[in-house]
């Protein structure tokens, strides 16, 4: 059946952890040789990559209008894996062309020796809209606006925690006090959460520092969904009080899951579900 005329279709992937299973010996160095070895011992053995290309007909299949990934493509955040996950996400990408946006997880972010490659990886993929250390940004597509995060920060061995400078919490502070261009919706992306699959807050090892604020702006009307990774099991919740929707698309290989929302356009109702490939 084909999309209804007036639905904006957003599909929205995360957490693919595409790895590779190789050393080098700067990686005894930091908290590399950690990721690596788990990579190699365990987490490759689980990850079902075929869903990628599931993904990519999904994606054709339902009209998606726009793709949004909100990261950990990575294991460890080299220029090799994100190589190897572009080339594993082609059909995906170029399907979506300018309408694919890319925000990082941790993963990607992995160690502070790799933040050029992030940065690299990251302008690829978001067609040189942006330079990372400009996040927040602010995407308008059709009926949406997007507003990019970036929490991801090299942290040591035992966390996996999110968190943003106060210039970049100030600058959120001021986009969000104004409405929304045009009517349009006002959906968030991040990696990190501010809840878990159960709707539930996150560990002090997994957490955005500073959450709370975005619960507070969600149910002051300030926007009105979250599409978020981090979370490897999916979910749709409402974000503390408020109507709007914290939007987690699970991990794609893990979990095979994603999510698609559809937007109104003439109502502005946002509806999301997710789906296991």
């Amino acid at each position: 059946m084909s999309k209804p005329a007036n639905i904006f279709r957003i599909v929205h992937l995360s957490d693919i952890h595409a790895g590779l299973i190789d050393f080098h010996p700067g990686y005894l160095l930091d908290k590399r040789f950690f990721g690596r070895l788990n990579q190699t011992t365990m987490r490759h053995r689980c990850l079902a990559m075929d869903r990628i290309p599931a993904f990519a007909r999904l994606q054709r299949e339902g009209e998606a209008d726009f793709t949004i990934c909100t990261g950990d493509l990575t294991s460890i955040g080299s220029a090799e894996e994100f190589a190897h996950c572009e080339e594993l996400l082609k059909d995906i990408l170029d399907y979506a062309g300018e309408n694919f946006a890319f925000v990082p997880g941790n993963h990607d972010a992995y160690v502070r020796g790799s933040w050029q490659e992030l940065s690299e990886a990251f302008q690829r993929l978001n067609h040189g809209r942006w330079k990372l250390e400009e996040l927040p940004a602010v995407l308008s597509v059709g009926p949406v606006e997007f507003i990019l995060l970036n929490a991801a920060r090299p942290c040591a061995v035992w966390l996996s925690t999110g968190e943003m400078d106060t210039a970049a919490w100030d600058k959120l502070d001021y986009i969000l006090a104004s409405p929304a261009s045009h009517s349009r919706s006002r959906v968030l992306v991040c990696h990190f959460p501010v809840c878990d699959h159960q709707g539930a807050p996150l560990s002090w090892r997994t957490k955005l520092v500073g959450y709370k604020r975005l619960i507070d702006w969600a149910e002051q009307g300030r926007f009105n969904a979250m599409l978020t990774g981090h979370v490897h099991y999916p979910f749709v919740q409402r974000i503390g009080v408020s109507e709007a929707l914290a939007i987690g698309a699970g991990s794609l290989t893990i979990y095979q899951s994603c999510a698609q929302i559809d937007i109104d356009t003439r109502t502005g109702e946002i509806t999301a579900r997710t789906i296991f490939l």
